[in-house]
């Protein structure tokens, strides 16, 4: 079994080794630490599996994930996040993802997930499975977040949290005038008019 590892902690990437060779030996594991690595090599070699992080500082893991599942639809990717499933578990499925896993569950489920995942099922663990119900029951309208690119959301949610724009453009790794654009189409497109109403809609769509 061919597994790709992307995450640009290497903490993470040796915690997520051990693990792995701990359960199979004789797995064939290579690392990738940005977006553009886990892209070329996700779709230029073959892989039983795609572990990937969903934040990257050259880019979103959500997107490389699109990318590749446009390329490569058969290859199943993994995503693990610090974020809460609240937060992006529904893109990350929606856009084709075969888990979407909490870091601080890997030892409790990745291998849990692995397994399901190689008989070609989706990890939905009950959190996630949840959601998505919820997600699909309740989905309305005026959920105009969903309208978003997924750069935007991320930095819609950063925004909604309080994050200054000069400290979105270091986190992100992008000019604070990338920043004020991408601010003005979130805005355009969720038809609000400054941070109050952002503020505001998050925190009636329990963003906070």
């Amino acid at each position: 079994m061919r597994i790709l590892i992307g995450d640009d902690h290497r903490l993470v990437r040796l915690a997520l080794r051990y693990i792995l060779l701990e359960n199979f030996p004789e797995l064939q594991l290579e690392e990738v630490d940005n977006t553009t690595a886990l892209f070329k090599r996700g779709v230029k070699e073959k892989w039983d599996l795609i572990i990937s992080d969903i934040s990257y500082p050259d880019g979103s893991g959500l997107e490389a994930l699109k990318q590749i599942k446009a390329h490569s639809p058969k290859v199943p990717v993994l995503i693990l996040s610090m974020h809460s499933t609240e937060e992006y578990a529904i893109r990350c499925i929606t856009a084709g993802s075969s888990g979407y896993l909490m870091k601080d569950k890997i030892s409790e489920e990745l291998i849990v997930a692995i397994k399901q995942i190689m008989t070609g099922r989706k990890y939905l663990n009950m959190e996630v499975a949840e959601l998505l119900a919820s997600h699909y029951e309740n989905k309305s309208k005026s959920d105009i977040h969903e309208n978003l690119s997924d750069r935007e959301y991320q930095i819609f949610k950063m925004l909604v949290d309080g994050a200054a724009m000069i400290d979105i453009s270091n986190q992100l790794s992008i000019s604070i005038n990338t920043v004020r654009s991408h601010k003005v189409h979130i805005l355009r497109k969720m038809n609000l008019h400054g941070d109050a109403e952002l503020i505001k809609y998050g925190l009636k769509h329990n963003f906070n």
